[in-house]
């Protein structure tokens, strides 16, 4: 489970414009963790879990020259100090692996068409467990998982089978959470004791600004896009505009119309976010993204579902959008210079 030298095992694939709905980007929820691990083979080191959603998700491993694995929306990727790169399903499997916590007070989000099979064996007992569908088609099933402690976690993803013991439980936020976990990956012990584990709601921007963007162009322009997406759930109209370029070029309604930072600032600040108060924003498909040869000049394609309230009547809007961004690096730094949509 836990790869020597993960590069060496990646296929690099992006994972572009599929069905799955993305995170909402009005959403708080977190979990934060950071274990110390030991390890059978006499190995040790820390690793830090930080989680929003089965689409957004960072396991880090702290120790020389430690990796930082991620799944973000469309993409999951991977850096070192040295290098960062795309990966497939199996970082994405591996980067949403460590999120023990979140698989179980989250379980119904992160896994699909779940089932319940009665009389399972773990740890030479019998339970019921819950088994789930992950997105790339693994299994992960929690064992006992009406008890107020489940008894653990099994995770079948492709060749490998992993069992996950549970202990030292200890309230957290409101919650029981474990402190100490046993992982056996059929190979390996390895043995996490937790510093702490934060289950409380965080700021729009926590992951963002907890986890660098790695030097990766098409990761540049999903958090343009995720970024614009927060200053509508924030109503931060100083956040939009610094997401633009000094001229943008807008097309919609029939008409095309030159704009820059200030100009939006002001619309929005003076009238978008006086009439509307968004509590929810969601991809609803992974946003299909390209990057120019040039790697100066790129675009995102996207489909998205928004709900929210007028501030002052309480009259409720319920929404579907398509449109095209178009993004420019411009001093190392990517944002929109235009955009064309169309709401359903």
């Amino acid at each position: 489970m836990l790869a020597k030298n993960i590069f060496k095992l990646l296929p690099i694939t992006l994972l572009l414009s599929t069905a799955v709905s993305a995170q909402d980007a009005c959403s708080t929820d977190a979990v934060h963790a950071l274990a110390d691990v030991t390890v059978s083979d006499g190995k040790t080191y820390s690793v830090e879990s930080l989680f929003r959603s089965r689409h957004q998700a960072a396991s880090v491993f702290i120790q020389e020259n430690g990796s930082t694995n991620v799944v973000e929306g469309p993409f999951s990727w991977v850096a070192t100090k040295d290098q960062a790169e795309l990966g497939g399903n199996f970082l994405r499997d591996y980067a949403l692996g460590h999120q023990f916590h979140a698989f179980l007070l989250h379980f119904n989000d992160i896994v699909s068409d779940i089932e319940v099979i009665e009389d399972t064996a773990f740890n030479d007992k019998s339970y019921q467990a819950a088994r789930g569908v992950l997105d790339t088609g693994g299994y992960v099933s929690l064992m006992n998982p009406n008890a107020q402690q489940p008894a653990g976690l099994r995770f079948e993803l492709g060749e490998y089978l992993i069992d996950i013991t549970l202990s030292d439980w200890r309230e957290q936020d409101g919650v029981q959470v474990p402190f100490t976990l046993r992982i056996d990956d059929q190979q390996r012990i390895f043995n996490y004791r937790y510093q702490f584990v934060d289950t409380s709601q965080k700021p729009l921007m926590w992951f963002y600004d907890n986890v660098t963007a790695p030097d990766i162009d098409a990761i540049g322009i999903y958090r343009l896009h995720r970024k614009q997406l927060i200053a509508h759930c924030l109503a931060d109209a100083d956040m939009l505009a610094s997401t633009l370029a000094p001229n943008v070029v807008m097309a919609n309604g029939g008409q095309v119309v030159n704009t820059s930072p200030d100009q939006t600032r002001d619309v929005f600040e003076n009238n978008v976010f006086k009439r509307r108060q968004y509590a929810t924003y969601i991809d609803t498909k992974y946003p299909a993204i390209e990057v120019a040869a040039s790697g100066d000049l790129g675009w995102a394609v996207v489909q998205l579902h928004t709900e929210g309230r007028h501030p002052d009547t309480g009259e409720p809007f319920n929404e579907h959008w398509a449109w095209t961004m178009l993004a420019k690096k411009i001093d190392n730094q990517w944002l929109m210079v235009g955009n064309t949509s169309n709401r359903q």
